[in-house]
């Protein structure tokens, strides 16, 4: 018998994931086995294939829809096994201006207290690196900055985007530059991104970003994102004086059908150090202030989405919940469990070529002069095939902790995931550090009142 590859698949492969089925437009990918590899590499319309030695094979992938009986046709040149020579990294995080009007005080970008860090790479360099990218097998971009509405060429880099059926995964922007016909813009271009905002309360959000009426453009922009059919993520950072306005500000965005909520205890950025003036907040503090928070929000059965950085992640309806510091569901694979998984699956790119775990360490990294490769500047297949970033990216909790008499010793081993590499280095200034909120997160009691919030409101654990 004869089979052929439906449309909208196609084979592909990477140094880490041999073998592989990527679907589209979704560009989702899944690991094959050798057998199923072997029939779908002959699924040309041209080669007889033994319905006995693939039998199980064929009908999984008749059943869904991956292969049909040939009928005369071939497969597009595309459909067939491309092997790209790095690693398997789907999403990418471009800066694409350090630029921004807004001077906020905690901003991760900036190494120094003086305006924004102002680098911004060409239109040019950037389609040149949505191509490279593309040739490495990226699916996803988000663009973030600065404020990436300030590059004169973003509609053309979201055109390009669209043209190479790459998914503009999200767009971080502090909506002030945002306009009706941007977002229609992109939606004709066939881009819906997750609009990744800030507002950090009512009364509070102008003290933080330090731009007049930037507080009521927020408001305005979210609530015409959502008019237009965009989801919305808040990402809500939170000082002394701004806790007392979270509850409010919380209700609003409801009101707003926000669907992420994302709150963030400012961590001391260099920038922050400079302004927090007596505004930090304490872990214990932090902690008291969460217990609260959370029992409040499903008291009031909030309906979004709700990600409190680093501890507690739940959906809203659902009856499961993540307490993130809590890793014993995988202690017996910690050894395998990479440190900061985000960093692998989605890598930063500073705007001046940098690659980067994250936006949080950009700062930090360009202060101490930390070198994990440039884009601008290295072969990208390299940066994400192997040396100091990937060396970065593996290095797992298990590795860590050996490393680590104290932590090796500790009651909480088996349980703690060993917390934010960006926290580590902003407080220790050593990336594979102890993240120390952790310490006072399992030692001091929380993980137990959190667990006791769980059940409190019928919830478990997952």
């Amino acid at each position: 018998m004869k089979y052929i590859l439906n449309k909208n698949f196609r084979l592909r492969g990477w140094t880490d994931h041999l073998a592989c089925l990527e679907t589209l437009p979704q560009r989702f990918v899944t690991d094959l086995t050798t057998r199923e590899y072997g029939l779908l590499s002959r699924c040309d319309g041209r080669t007889d294939i033994s319905d006995q030695k693939y039998a199980e094979a064929i009908k999984k992938f008749l059943e869904k829809g991956v292969i049909r009986e040939t009928d005369g046709s071939e497969p597009d040149h595309d459909q067939s096994y491309h092997f790209y020579e790095n690693r398997r990294i789907r999403n990418v995080d471009i800066c694409i201006t350090g630029c921004c009007d807004f001077r906020c005080r905690h901003c991760f970008n900036a190494a120094d207290n003086i305006g924004s860090r102002g680098s911004q790479p060409s239109t040019e360099q950037l389609l040149d690196l949505i191509a490279k990218l593309d040739e490495c097998g990226v699916a996803g971009v988000t663009f973030s900055g600065g404020e990436p509405l300030l590059h004169k060429g973003f509609l053309t880099l979201s055109d390009e985007l669209a043209k190479r059926n790459m998914k503009f995964k999200r767009l971080v922007t502090n909506l002030y530059h945002m306009t009706p016909e941007i977002a229609d813009t992109l939606i004709a271009e066939g881009h819906r991104p997750l609009i990744s905002t800030s507002f950090d309360g009512i009364g509070k959000h102008e003290w933080l970003r330090k731009m007049p009426g930037s507080e009521q453009r927020a408001l305005e922009g979210i609530a015409m994102m959502k008019q237009k059919g965009f989801s919305v993520r808040i990402t809500c950072c939170a000082w002394k004086d701004s806790l007392s306005a979270l509850r409010e500000s919380i209700l609003k965005l409801q009101e707003l059908h926000v669907d992420e909520f994302r709150l963030v205890c400012i961590e001391p950025s260099l920038r922050w150090r400079e302004n927090a003036g007596d505004q930090d907040i304490s872990i214990r503090e932090w902690l008291d202030f969460l217990c609260g928070l959370i029992d409040w929000w499903y008291d009031n059965k909030i309906k979004i989405y709700l990600d409190v950085w680093s501890f507690w992640h739940g959906y809203p309806g659902s009856k499961y919940v993540n307490i993130v510091p809590d890793g014993h569901r995988d202690h017996d694979h910690e050894d395998k469990i990479p440190a900061c998984s985000d960093a692998y699956q989605t890598p930063y790119i500073d705007s001046d070529g940098r690659l980067l775990l994250c936006n949080a360490v950009s700062g930090y990294t360009k202060a101490m002069g930390l070198d994990w490769g440039n884009v601008f500047t290295d072969d990208i297949h390299a940066l994400l095939r192997e040396g100091p970033f990937i060396d970065q990216c593996k290095c797992t909790i298990g590795e860590m902790k050996r490393q680590n008499a104290e932590c090796r010793e500790c009651e909480w081993a088996s349980h703690c995931s060993f917390g934010c590499r960006a926290e580590a280095l902003a407080y220790n200034g050593e990336i594979n550090s102890p993240d120390r909120r952790m310490c006072v997160f399992f030692k001091e009691g929380y993980y137990q009142r959190f667990l006791d919030i769980a059940s409190k409101h019928g919830l478990i654990c997952d």
